[in-house]
């Protein structure tokens, strides 16, 4: 695959501005590798919630017992949560499954969002890092311009077209930060709703098979 002249040219002469999109597109790289680690770990989340939905429809039929029993199988990053209520629910652990079940929910929330913040700051920083690239490379081409004494549009357009590189490049690492980071986000908040449904659905059994124990002793 051959360069275009304007970035062999910025290859064959290295320069800050040249660093800079080095930088930009390893930079580029290094989102795209978070995405498709964040992507993984929202499918793993997605499948262990088809499960934790079955448990559900459990809850719903039997008893929290056996409930319990089957969460026991229930694998992926959503078993905690409603190990952690059906465990306290059944007075095998003590403390209140309403809280037990809202904590891990909280914890695995903050595990879905680590590090998405890299792609949101890479989507506001590089379009700066571009033109800040851009500026430099324009100040050397008018800086060698005024040592040589040779002007003109022909000599200037050469470097301007090689500085200006930098902010094409920065531009494009930005739209690739900001799409990644609102793709990841709108998935992560549609699984976040649909786990919220869940869990309130077997807190609801759970308070309701504590009430109907209550009016049984009494």
């Amino acid at each position: 695959m051959t360069l275009p002249p304007v970035l062999q040219n910025a290859m064959s002469e290295p320069s800050i501005e040249t660093l800079l999109v080095l930088f930009m597109m390893a930079t580029s790289l290094m989102l795209v590798a978070i995405a498709f680690e964040r992507a993984f770990l929202l499918a793993r989340v997605r499948l262990s919630i088809r499960g934790a939905s079955k448990l559900v429809t459990l809850a719903r039929q039997g008893t929290l017992a056996e409930v319990q029993e089957a969460s026991t199988r229930l694998t992926g990053p959503v078993a905690a949560i409603f190990t952690a209520g059906l465990s306290r629910a059944l007075g095998q652990v003590r403390g209140d499954p309403t809280r037990a079940m809202m904590r891990e929910q909280k914890r695995l929330s903050g595990v879905m969002k680590a590090r998405t913040w890299i792609l949101a700051t890479a989507g506001a920083l590089m379009p700066f890092v571009g033109l800040f690239g851009t500026v430099l490379g324009v100040m050397a081409s008018f800086q060698a311009i005024g040592e040589t004494g040779q002007g003109g549009f022909a000599v200037v357009s050469v470097g301007i077209s090689q500085a200006l590189i930098a902010t094409a490049v920065g531009i494009a690492v930005a739209l690739e930060g900001v799409i990644l980071f609102n793709v990841l986000q709108s998935i992560s908040q549609k699984i976040t709703r649909e786990l919220s449904l869940l869990v309130d659905e077997l807190l609801e059994i759970i308070i309701a098979g504590e009430g109907h124990a209550v009016h049984s002793r009494e």
